[in-house]
């Protein structure tokens, strides 16, 4: 959290306006390398790196806060990612665990300000539950354990269903949900998620 603390300042409110770039789109290998193309100033990859993550950050942000309030934070997201792209950090893996690390930062710096806007962080964060879609083809005894497995998701507090979501939603890394969720180390993230999935299996354990 330091490092995105030192390099974004959320003060500007102008909105990015995103073009599909004139040459053809260059194509990276990896997120390591977009992000370092984006970092020293291609357009190119800042465009692919907005379109690539817009959605999928909006629909990280509204388990926080509207989505109106959510498409506004998002925007102010890449507008200083891309003023302060020089001073980033170098990224190793994915990009998009950064970028929600950033999205979450400002909107809780949002809801500090909470007393001079109409914004207010959503109280039921991460309200999570497999799809009923997924269940068409199921039969009825497995229909009936889709619905405790999701009775049990809706017991879970906001702090594990957020790594819920993380782990297993987003398909994040240890050490990518530690960094997201302010852990100390890996081995805390780990072993929140280890007693989250022994909880679920004590109330269903056929999905796992």
């Amino acid at each position: 959290m330091k490092v995105v603390s030192e390099a974004l300042d959320f003060n500007n409110t102008t909105t990015v306006s995103v073009k599909n770039p004139t040459v053809e789109e260059v194509r990276f290998q990896t997120d390591s390398e977009l992000w370092e193309a984006f970092k020293e100033g291609d357009e190119t990859a800042f465009i692919k790196i907005y379109n690539d993550y817009f959605e999928s950050l909006c629909d990280f942000g509204i388990q926080f806060a509207p989505l109106s309030t959510v498409k506004d934070a998002v925007q102010d997201v890449f507008i200083h990612l891309r003023t302060k792209r020089a001073q980033l950090p170098a990224l190793k893996n994915s990009i998009q665990p950064f970028l929600f690390q950033c999205l979450k930062r400002h909107l809780f710096n949002l809801n500090k300000k909470a007393a001079k806007s109409n914004f207010k962080l959503t109280e039921d964060i991460f309200e999570i539950a497999v799809s009923h879609e997924s269940a068409i083809i199921l039969n009825q005894e497995h229909k009936v354990k889709l619905e405790r497995l999701n009775r049990a998701l809706g017991k879970l507090n906001a702090k594990q269903r957020e790594a819920i979501y993380y782990y297993f939603y987003k398909e994040m890394s240890y050490e990518e949900v530690q960094d997201l969720m302010g852990f100390d180390n890996v081995k805390s993230a780990r072993n929140l998620i280890y007693k989250i999935v022994k909880k679920l299996k004590q109330t269903f354990l056929y999905f796992f």
